[in-house]
């Protein structure tokens, strides 16, 4: 019995520790997707370009769930106009963009090695915080290894052991084959419709800082570029991923093209103005006079892979 108390040694002391600080390292990057994806104007832009269509934001999807029938009511004007504001409202939400952030480092931090525990068991021993209540991801859990040390869980323990305590229904205790990227390939070569169902499974299965969650998301984004289905993601809540992606990557040439052809102007001159925010060295000028001089400042300048096509729907429209 002393044994197993030795084993959890501090970890009864480590309640208010912020598991953040034991897993990122020291050297991380000045410049995080997230921080720049959390930016006011990052977040402003992103929104006003996702459009809102209240007929496909709750359009029946085909999701293995019972479809409710529909109902029909006699409104006065003033409920009508109450109820189309209270719609707008929950579109609004069901939009709200899933975060973007960089991989996660995979390692836990080490707390203590107590060489006397070496050998007490074959097993490792988890120590886990099951709070009602606490986010998945601020859970504290630690793991004392076999050897005598002492640390927090890494991040495939955490969710493992997060889904052994706080199981969903949306996320499977393993990875579905569907994530594998040749079967990605095959099912988004079926339909557009299907760019959404990834999208949304993605969201469910995996924290948006997983590596796979990462990786699927770029191999949509990749595809809906390639064959420039933009229309796909529209008025859903991956539109806005879609064109930080866009911008991050610097392959935004075949979306302007997509605005300009679609005489959304402000649109084009919005996702200019993001791309300098997320380079803010992009040696191109955004002018106030004339949305068009600044689509033909970016199309002359060095970033740009597609020149002549941006230039000949500037002149079409």
């Amino acid at each position: 019995m002393y044994g197993l108390w030795r084993c959890l040694g501090r970890a009864r002391g480590l309640q208010k520790i912020n598991l953040d600080n034991f897993r990122q390292n020291s050297t991380a990057p000045a410049r995080k997707k997230q921080t720049v994806f959390y930016m006011d104007e990052v977040q402003d832009i992103l929104k006003s370009l996702t459009t809102v269509d209240i007929a496909k934001v709750f359009r029946p999807r085909k999701e293995g769930h019972k479809t409710e029938r529909s109902t029909y009511q006699f409104l006065t004007t003033e409920e009508l106009e109450k109820m189309q504001k209270e719609y707008d409202r929950r579109a609004r939400e069901k939009l709200q963009m899933p975060p973007v952030m960089d991989e996660r480092d995979p390692q836990g931090r080490v707390l203590e090695k107590d060489p006397l525990l070496v050998g007490f068991d074959n097993s490792k021993i988890v120590f886990t915080d099951i709070t009602y209540g606490v986010a998945d991801r601020e859970r504290l859990i630690v793991v004392r290894d076999t050897d005598g040390t002492l640390r927090t869980a890494d991040w495939d323990e955490q969710d493992r052991i997060n889904l052994i305590y706080f199981p969903r229904e949306e996320c499977k205790h393993y990875v579905p084959p569907m994530f594998k990227p040749e079967n990605l390939t095959d099912l988004m070569d079926q339909g557009q419709e299907k760019y959404e169902y990834i999208l949304d499974r993605n969201c469910g299965q995996f924290e948006p800082d997983h590596p796979t969650f990462i990786r699927t998301a770029e191999l949509v984004y990749n595809h809906i570029n390639e064959k420039k289905n933009f229309r796909a993601l529209e008025s859903t809540r991956h539109y806005g991923p879609l064109i930080f992606f866009l911008c991050w990557s610097k392959q935004i040439d075949e979306f302007l093209i997509h605005q300009i052809i679609d005489k959304n102007m402000t649109g084009a001159v919005q996702t200019l103005k993001l791309y300098k925010i997320v380079h803010p060295g992009a040696p191109f000028e955004i002018t106030e006079e004339s949305d068009k001089k600044s689509l033909i400042n970016f199309a002359k300048s060095s970033v740009s892979r597609r020149k002549r096509q941006i230039l000949a729907a500037l002149d079409r429209r």
